[in-house]
């Protein structure tokens, strides 16, 4: 038989190439267009550094790969610390610089001490970290032969150039808002608690669960770090006017609880209930808990309000349960030991139950605020 033509191999991989190409570069959508935001402000801050003939104008080319970040309140905090640091570090690099001009014997201990100074200041604020930087490039860059306060104002026009072109490159291209950081964020950990307390009614009735707990608290830990970090970012977006969408200020807080509340029942649950009359209803309570868990989270990114009618139901019946086992002498018969397993059971389930209804409160109020 005749060979296919080579040119029909060729196209054929060529079409499964590119098919490969689409779907990965689908599934870095987000990467791409942070891309594409620092490509197009690297552009600009070039393009007018040379347009206004700035003498060292690659520091604004510089200050715009840095500021851009994957949201527009991490480009303002970023461009906000650099333009604070770099006007620090300018007058503390010209007063320097004025020094090693009376006495330039002493270049290299006014060096020293200069960069001393605004590492400390660094450390106590890190806000003005870029200050030391800043003052070793005055002192032995190549700024050395302009005036030193001419030097310091060209170092903050290229800074606040970058800083600007940072910012309206995160604005205007592709647009994210850390919001939607802050509602992916919420979204996980909701998942990894949730997952969190399917396990435990699981293990509570005795059926199997291959869930590692261990694994799910270090992703809460680590969802919970980035979601400090977004609501940072949003309520810059929000006190800059940028932006109307903010989460309360203490929905991590609120998250927190309800994780050590999951913990505690992990705890509690080390070994079988003492009382094989709890468990329906733990189980049974532990799953409203979750089912109502996500409908809360839900209003943060404008969902309906959760059911808690349902909720208080299943409380009232987790109550009743208690109370029953309390009149009928079940719990003062026990161990010490299993009677302090049983009482942190409840008492996590009651704190878990006052946790999601502070939750649904405080994400409540935020959507009425913003309505």
């Amino acid at each position: 038989m005749p060979e296919a033509p080579p040119s029909d191999w060729r196209r054929f991989v060529g079409k499964g190439l590119s098919r490969t190409a689409l779907a990965a570069a689908a599934g870095r959508r987000s990467e791409i267009r942070h891309a594409v935001r620092v490509s197009a402000a690297v552009g600009a801050a070039f393009g007018l550094a040379t347009l206004l003939k700035l003498p060292q104008g690659y520091w604004a080319v510089f200050t715009a790969v840095i500021v851009v970040q994957a949201s527009l309140g991490g480009t303002i905090t970023a461009s906000i610390e650099r333009f604070m640091g770099t006007v620090v570090g300018a007058v503390a690099g010209a007063g320097a610089a004025y020094l090693h001009t009376r006495w330039p014997q002493f270049g290299g201990l006014i060096l020293c001490v200069t960069v001393a100074l605004t590492a400390l200041l660094a450390a106590v604020r890190p806000a003005f970290k870029v200050a030391p930087v800043t003052v070793v490039i005055m002192l032995i860059g190549t700024t050395t032969h302009i005036e030193p306060l001419t030097a310091a104002l060209y170092r903050v026009i290229e800074i606040t150039l970058g800083s600007l072109v940072g910012v309206a490159a995160t604005l205007l291209i592709f647009p994210a808002r850390a919001h939607g950081a802050v509602v992916a964020s919420v979204r996980e950990i909701t998942t990894l608690n949730t997952d969190l307390l399917t396990h435990y009614a699981r293990l509570l009735r005795g059926q199997p669960s291959d869930l590692s707990t261990a694994a799910h608290y270090d992703a809460n830990r680590a969802a919970m770090a980035r979601l400090q970090t977004a609501m940072t970012e949003a309520d810059r977006e929000t006190a800059t006017h940028l932006s109307n969408r903010s989460a309360p200020e203490a929905l991590p807080r609120t998250l927190w609880r309800q994780r050590n509340d999951i913990v505690m029942i992990g705890r509690a649950l080390v070994q079988p209930v003492a009382i094989p009359d709890l468990v329906e209803p733990a189980a049974a309570m532990i799953e409203a808990a979750t089912i109502f868990l996500t409908q809360a989270t839900g209003l943060i990114a404008d969902g309906p309000r959760p059911d808690r009618l349902a909720l208080a139901e299943a409380h009232d019946r987790f109550q009743s349960s208690i109370e029953t086992l309390r009149a009928d002498g079940a719990i003062r018969d026990l161990a010490f030991d299993d009677a302090a397993r049983v009482f942190g059971l409840v008492f996590a389930i009651e704190n878990l139950h006052a946790n999601l209804g502070d939750l649904a409160d405080r994400l409540e109020e935020r959507g009425e605020t913003a309505d």
